[in-house]
């Protein structure tokens, strides 16, 4: 939890952007648990197939997740990752659990589980990586694509 003030001339430029300005100088932030686990399978000596699961909790009252209840309501977050000599990785997973409302049913009455598959690569050379994602941002059967890149670089020298 947080307060903030906004001084006359901080407000007027909030009004002048047309930005809202707040009522109430007062922010929360619901609690979330991450808890999680992965595992490595050594495939051959320089393959490693990598699970993980992750359940993302939160306290806030029901939410629409595959576990929902008046205390806590549980995400649960699916994935593989398969490492090539710590050079190269392709990652599949699966996200967002969800209950909506069937495409086509006309009542608005028929729910469906829908969830966010996503499918990645990545590239390590030295302390450079580059990763790639491709993931669903909308549900299965309205889909709303998405490409993130991102580039990392490890300042840390790297002990032998």
């Amino acid at each position: 939890m947080w307060s903030f003030r906004f001084t006359e001339r901080e407000k007027q430029a909030l009004y002048l952007t047309r930005n809202d300005i707040p009522q109430t100088s007062t922010e929360m932030t619901a609690p979330r648990l991450l808890l999680g686990g992965a595992y490595g399978f050594m495939l051959t000596d320089r393959i490693e197939l990598l699970a993980e699961l992750q359940l993302d909790n939160t306290f806030d009252g029901k939410r629409n997740t595959l576990i929902s209840t008046n205390f806590v309501s549980i995400d649960p977050r699916l994935g593989l990752e398969l490492n090539v000599g710590e050079v190269f990785s392709v990652r599949g997973g699966v996200s967002n659990f969800q209950q909506a409302l069937k495409d086509g049913d006309s009542t608005n009455q028929q729910k469906t589980w829908i969830f966010q598959p996503a499918l990645g690569a990545g590239f390590k050379i030295k302390n450079v990586k580059i990763d790639y994602a491709f993931t669903n941002l909308a549900n299965q059967t309205s889909p709303l694509y998405t490409h993130i890149i991102s580039l990392s670089v490890d300042l840390k020298r790297k002990e032998d």
